[in-house]
């Protein structure tokens, strides 16, 4: 099967280096240092203390490398429309289109060059961090779950079978929102507080003072995901944030990679999003305002050298 792995960042390599056993997998990235040291030493993960060599392909964004059967798409979500478009071409009437980015809109990106039933929206409970060109740290495990735009659809199925036989374990759900609600509610208290604090996940369970901020925020998700038509049991979002603290406990959360390579963030796909969610049903949501002004006042630091 031909694969095309639209970024080549850390989750990008994870699974397109597993991917690569079975089928022909190309790498695209805009980075073109990347593609380079892809193409000419693999891609080196290292997992559980070992380190294996990967060969897939790379390319950089845009190149023409004709239609693909299954498209991932791993850039970060703010670029998600941009990247997508570029890179059109591989995508015809029967490939099918997989998100398991961060934040919220992304399918709704993807649809604008892919039909409905062709798009597969999911969540990784992996972590990978990007250690040098061409090298990535898979740092844990973890379930890949699947659902579908369409209900009607079983291209998750189809998906799922492609990722089961690459050794990833995969479940397919049918409730998208709460597939996209669960992620929010992981990403916009684990990415944000970490790369504030510039800590490793498992820090939040070992300061109470990260772990009390970061309940406020999950509240406050929850509230709009229940607004939304999406319930969750506060106990229960506070426990699933519990666990990923647990299983990815020595990783960097993605926003934190983001702040140490002082390159934008995805604030505004994920806090940002809910943020604007809750204005469409009068939901206050003063903490997860506070913690997109801080990430973007970070941001401001990096042209002038401050952080």
């Amino acid at each position: 099967m031909k694969i095309a792995v639209l970024g080549a960042g850390a989750m990008g390599c994870l699974y397109g280096s597993y991917l690569s056993g079975k089928h022909d997998v190309t790498l695209l990235d805009i980075y073109a240092p990347q593609v380079e040291a892809i193409n000419k030493s693999g891609l080196i993960m290292l997992e559980d203390g070992v380190e294996t060599v990967y060969y897939p392909k790379a390319a950089v964004s845009g190149s023409d490398i004709g239609r693909a059967d299954l498209v991932l798409v791993f850039v970060k979500a703010i670029h998600t429309y941009d990247a997508v478009k570029e890179n059109q071409k591989l995508i015809g009437d029967h490939t099918l289109v997989v998100t398991l980015q961060n934040g919220a809109g992304n399918d709704r990106d993807i649809l604008n060059f892919s039909q409905k039933e062709n798009i597969v929206i999911g969540t990784s409970k992996h972590n990978s961090v990007g250690t040098g060109l061409g090298r990535i740290h898979h740092t844990a495990s973890g379930i890949t779950t699947l659902g579908t735009m369409a209900a009607a659809s079983k291209s998750d199925e189809k998906v799922g079978r492609i990722l089961t036989e690459a050794g990833l374990e995969v479940v397919i759900s049918e409730d998208i929102q709460r597939i996209i609600w669960s992620k929010l509610l992981i990403n916009m208290s684990i990415n944000t507080v970490t790369a504030l604090l510039e800590t490793k996940i498992g820090y939040m369970l070992r300061n109470q003072y990260a772990w009390d901020f970061a309940k406020r925020v999950i509240y406050e998700g929850v509230e709009v995901a229940e607004a939304d038509g999406t319930y969750f049991d506060r106990r229960e979002a506070m426990e699933m944030v519990r666990k990923v603290c647990e299983e990815a406990g020595e990783g960097y959360s993605s926003m934190y990679q983001d702040r140490k390579k002082k390159i934008r963030t995805e604030i505004d796909k994920i806090n940002g999003a809910v943020v604007e969610q809750a204005k469409q049903y009068g939901v206050p949501t003063p903490y997860n305002s506070l913690i997109v002004d801080l990430i973007h006042a970070v941001e401001g630091t990096y042209e002038e050298g401050e952080s």
